[in-house]
């Protein structure tokens, strides 16, 4: 069976852009968008990078990335799920179940952040992630926390590239473990494969 690559993106709509709450949106927002992202030049010594890492980590902590997954992530599955058995009719019941079943039990919420970390990393320095963990802390306990005019507009001008590779990054992990699973159900049970046709009906002659 030609098994559909299944890319779980929708698991990147779970985790929290915390810019948007970090920082109004302009009015030009759209115009900004257009331009190249302001990318941070990485750390060049290992230390610096594990600093940067860590500062990325904190920031995805204070704007509660695991939480809002760990309480999405069955419906993220449920959706991944539904997709596949509509795009692959063929399949048995039982096989969606079982993939559902596997992913549950493998898919890795710390995997998913790790590569959401790893994309502020390439935005952001080390002390701008702090700022932002510090504003996102304090929008958490009701506070004021100003950030300066040249972060609050980088923030609005990388943050449609930050949800672009988010949604690139999760779903490179999602769609390899998707992917995975499938085959190795297609491994244990071929009995719930059907025949499936992958070309269009054929067309009556007239």
């Amino acid at each position: 069976m030609r098994m559909q690559k299944l890319v779980l993106a929708l698991v990147a709509l779970a985790l929290p852009l915390a810019a948007q709450k970090a920082a109004p949106a302009t009015p030009n927002a759209s115009v900004a968008t257009k331009k190249a992202p302001a990318v941070s030049p990485a750390p060049a010594d290992p230390v610096e990078q594990q600093k940067l890492h860590d500062s990325a980590m904190k920031f995805l902590e204070a704007a509660d990335a695991r939480q809002r997954l760990e309480q999405t992530i069955g419906k993220l599955l449920d959706d991944g799920k539904r997709s596949m058995m509509t795009k692959n009719p063929g399949l048995d019941p039982a096989f969606g179940d079982e993939w559902m079943k596997r992913m549950r039990a493998r898919v890795s919420l710390d995997q998913i952040v790790e590569a959401t970390a790893e994309v502020y990393e390439k935005y952001f320095t080390k002390d701008e992630l702090d700022i932002l963990t510090q504003r996102q802390l304090a929008l958490k306990q009701g506070r004021l926390y100003s950030l300066t005019p040249k972060l609050a507009d980088k923030l609005n001008a990388n943050s449609t590239f930050i949800q672009r590779d988010i949604n690139t990054s999760t779903s490179i992990v999602g769609g390899r473990l998707g992917a995975e699973v499938g085959k190795e159900i297609e491994r244990d049970h071929p009995e719930w494969i059907h025949a499936l046709t992958d070309s269009a009906p054929a067309t009556k002659k007239s």
